[in-house]
């Protein structure tokens, strides 16, 4: 084989990343296949290496938002998710922040001993 043809040959290769959305739109969709689209959309997303995923399941009757939810807490791929704010798409849209086994997110409770007190007015 002559390596002049076939760039990188000998080397290893690495996966190719593919591209992915960051939301995903589930209006319409019943719970059993809104489940599935998410299922596959967190894989993606987080093979892409995104780091949050934004879930539009619009505000109806609330049944297609607790599905997403309990989807969401149940994932090991996402570390924490919330409802979006009001200009995002507010109670009809959840935000996920996926998990990539990195450095947990800045806690200002947790790290209070490094964060200075004000003194108390006397």
């Amino acid at each position: 084989m002559n390596p002049a043809k076939h760039p990188g040959y000998g080397q290893p290769s690495r996966p190719p990343i593919r591209p992915a959305n960051i939301d995903i739109d589930l209006h319409g969709m019943t719970v059993s296949r809104a489940s599935s689209a998410m299922e596959r959309h967190l894989e993606t997303a987080h093979a892409a290496r995104l780091h949050i995923v934004k879930v539009i399941h619009g505000h109806g009757t609330g049944t297609l938002k607790k599905a997403v939810h309990k989807l969401l807490k149940s994932s090991p791929l996402v570390r924490k998710f919330y409802l979006a704010s009001h200009g995002d798409g507010g109670h009809g849209v959840t935000i996920a922040e996926l998990d990539h086994g990195q450095r947990q997110s800045y806690d200002s409770r947790a790290n209070n001993s490094i964060t200075p007190k004000a003194e108390r007015r006397r």
